[in-house]
């Protein structure tokens, strides 16, 4: 299994914690810092490569970093956890991106975005050359990539079809840029679709989580997975539907979380698992990455990851849902 990830790629200055903001002209002192890889695609990338682990296979990044001491250290941090940095492209006097993440008490995170070299990424980053060597296409954090965005996307996403690739595609929000005209243009090329609550209703229109995969499935995807939060996930075919209920741990932050869990739901479609066990083990896979400070240190292999869904098998059951 060859997967391409592509999008946002960034510095994650990971703060802790953080329960307000200082005055104007005052400061805080916090108890945690940290600077890790960050962003949609190369969180996911850092995940699928734990995933795919000793079974072989290729996990590659497709992005840009800026020609400076971050943008270093990010291919040097990724090729140390088995991502293949080929595709990730240097932008010459442009700043690498950086993402300010407070961890407030209770492990919830907010964000200070700087998008740097990200914005320069584009459709022609991701020639045909490029996508015809892998099995599987991951596009991360659409809506915060000005360059690959509707029509331009939806190029990436119907060549990478056209080529034989399977498709997903997670996404950010990025006021006040028009979430739907970023999105809608890609669904028709997507097989799995992949936001939280929020993000889709952005792009779909405000409903209840039935309303909202309805309006999702009936965009031509195989798949779509709504990610709820405390609240778990919900996976839904035109075939069949599960709710998946999340598992309670003491999380340190939720930074990545949701990336891990993407990661685990293109894992186990790509292997073909029921829609029940793809849940359970993508569930897992955010639990156990909120156990860890930072976006990528806590994304666990597979065997890792089935051994605590079979720890907590006791007790919690997925529950089929009404198409």
């Amino acid at each position: 299994m060859n997967i391409l990830s592509a999008g946002f790629v960034c510095g994650d200055l990971v703060l802790a914690p953080v329960d307000e903001l200082p005055p104007v002209g005052g400061n805080r002192f916090v108890q945690h810092a940290a600077l890790t890889i960050g962003g949609c695609a190369a969180n996911a990338a850092v995940g699928l490569a734990r995933l795919l682990g000793t079974a072989g296979g290729r996990v590659a990044l497709a992005g840009r970093v800026g020609d400076d001491p971050l943008g270093r250290l990010l291919h040097e941090s990724l090729a140390e956890v088995d991502v293949d940095t080929g595709p990730l492209l240097t932008t010459p006097g442009v700043a690498t991106a950086i993402n300010t993440v407070l961890i407030a008490s209770n492990s919830e995170r907010s964000f200070y975005v700087f998008p740097g070299a990200c914005a320069h990424l584009t459709a022609a980053d991701l020639p045909d050359s490029l996508l015809c060597q892998f099995d599987h296409l991951h596009l991360g954090a659409i809506g915060a990539l000005p360059g690959l965005a509707g029509a331009a996307a939806a190029d990436v996403a119907r060549r990478a079809r056209g080529l034989g690739l399977s498709t997903s595609l997670d996404i950010t929000l990025n006021p006040p840029r028009d979430s739907a005209a970023d999105v809608l243009p890609l669904l028709p090329y997507i097989d799995l679709f992949l936001p939280n609550l929020s993000e889709a209703q952005a792009v779909l229109g405000p409903g209840d989580v039935d309303a909202l995969l309805a309006r999702g499935l009936a965009r031509g995807m195989y798949l779509m997975g709504l990610k709820l939060g405390s609240a778990g996930c919900r996976l839904a075919t035109f075939a069949e539907q599960t709710s998946v209920p999340a598992y309670q741990v003491a999380a340190i932050d939720t930074v990545g979380a949701g990336d891990a869990w993407s990661a685990a739901v293109i894992y186990g479609w790509r292997m073909g698992w029921p829609l029940a066990e793809i849940g359970r083990f993508a569930n897992a896979a955010g639990a156990l990455c909120t156990l860890h400070p930072g976006a990528t240190a806590g994304m666990a292999d597979v065997e890792s990851i089935q051994r605590f869904v079979h720890s907590q098998t006791a007790g919690v059951a997925d529950h089929p849902a009404s198409p």
